[in-house]
């Protein structure tokens, strides 16, 4: 393959202002301000590109980075961007020594309850943007459709997040919801089968799930609002563990539900 077009001007400087921003970026800290978030991995950018091609904005290459077909796409219409490897190895937090995808975040619409949805609407709360990715992975994995983020919840565009989803991401339709500790009374308002998931709750194997229902994950150690009207739902353990992670257990409940659902069709 045919290495990086000469014309390409290199960035040498740790102050340069476009590395400056692009670093930013790759913490994660850029979303909000600007919109942007760094796609990292070989299969993530090729599913970005394909998946969401009008988001995609720059790649981001170290000097001497060989060539592919999406770094001669993004070449040619004068995207790439190409960084000395000491810079490039700066903004590769997950090492992958590959091309780095700067991308336009989707626009989160904003939750409208009163729109019925048949199935899982899975709600979460998690700040951990680990948490997040991997939840979304199982969602996505197990069927659910609808992914509502509480104001607490991580972004699920947040670099850790996509790599945590392995792309997943990039098919889910999330929306913006309540915080949390007044999600009950948005709820209120409206008959909608709750479910949460609580240690003291109704163990998993004696639950049925109705056609359409929300699924609350509890919030990383606080839990559960206390004044949340939901069918709180446990899941069983043997050993001697206090408890599950938060998305393992999410993703538990999920993978219940889809057997469930498969059986009753």
């Amino acid at each position: 393959m045919d290495t990086q077009p000469r014309f390409i001007s290199i960035i040498a400087s740790a102050d340069n202002h476009t590395f400056k921003a692009l670093r930013r970026t790759a913490e994660g800290s850029m979303i909000k301000k600007k919109g942007t978030t760094i796609v990292a991995g070989a299969k993530l950018v090729a599913e970005a590109v394909h998946r969401i091609p009008r988001q995609c904005l720059r790649l981001i290459v170290y000097e001497g980075f060989q060539h592919t077909d999406i770094a001669q796409m993004f070449a040619r219409q004068g995207r790439l961007i190409v960084l000395k490897k000491a810079l490039f190895r700066e903004i590769d937090i997950f090492n992958t020594q590959y091309a780095l995808l700067e991308i336009r975040v989707p626009q989160i619409s904003a939750w409208e309850m009163m729109v019925y949805r048949v199935g899982c609407t899975l709600v979460l709360p998690f700040q951990d943007p680990v948490n997040i990715g991997t939840v979304v992975r199982s969602a996505v994995a197990f069927g659910v459709e609808h992914i509502v983020l509480l104001e607490e919840a991580a972004h699920p565009f947040h670099p850790k997040s996509i790599r945590a989803s392995s792309g997943a991401v990039f098919s889910a339709q999330f929306f913006r919801g309540p915080g949390l500790v007044t999600l009950g009374q948005h709820l209120l308002r409206h008959n909608v089968p709750v479910f949460a998931l609580d240690m003291q709750g109704t163990p998993l194997q004696d639950i049925v799930f109705p056609r359409s229902f929300l699924l609350v994950a509890g919030c990383e150690g606080q839990g559960l609002p206390r004044d949340l009207n939901a069918n709180r739902i446990a899941i069983p353990m043997r050993g001697p563990v206090e408890s599950l992670n938060a998305a393992t257990a999410t993703a538990l409940a999920l993978f219940y539900w889809s057997m469930h659902t498969q059986k009753t069709a």
